[in-house]
């Protein structure tokens, strides 16, 4: 992910963007943009050396820059890293998950545990609906109330 400050303002009341890169606006002069995928990487630490953010930069800017062509004019401040729990990729695509988690930890009672996550960048989309879905599942204490699209990730047995 990079920041960058403005040089020109971002509206405040435009949108953050959601596309081959996404763009995080926090504020009409800072947005946070992103992301890569360094897959295997054992580095797990947020902070990155001036060769990755700059290749970063070179992966994101016009990605970026395709949908805001203004960002061209902003600054570049810092690159930081991160790691991210993907859902599984499914037949729908990589969808949040979404349940009660009572059977996977060991608990027999009334639901008490629920997940929601891997909502990754889509979470930008998703997050509502997931909440509104899972609320309703957790008030009728009925994990049916979500679609099975979203639960589907109980049926998969973890790999180690």
């Amino acid at each position: 992910m990079a920041v960058f400050p403005c040089r020109e303002k971002y509206g405040s009341q435009s949108p953050s963007i959601l596309s081959d890169a996404w763009l995080a606006f926090q504020g009409p002069c800072t947005v946070s943009v992103g992301s890569t995928w360094q897959w295997k990487s054992d580095n797990h630490d947020p902070s990155v050396c001036d060769e990755e953010a700059h290749t970063a930069m070179e992966e994101l800017l016009p990605k970026a820059s395709a949908v805001y062509p203004g960002i061209s004019k902003w600054d570049y401040v810092r690159a930081r890293a991160g790691i991210r729990a993907m859902p599984p990729l499914t037949a729908n695509g990589s969808l949040p998950l979404l349940g009660c988690l009572n059977d996977v930890i060991g608990e027999r009672s009334n639901c008490a545990f629920w997940l929601v996550g891997g909502l990754g960048a889509r979470g930008l989309l998703y997050h509502g609906l997931a909440g509104k879905l899972t609320a309703k599942a957790v008030i009728s204490s009925d994990e049916n109330m979500i679609p099975s699209e979203f639960t589907c990730w109980k049926a998969i047995k973890a790999s180690r």
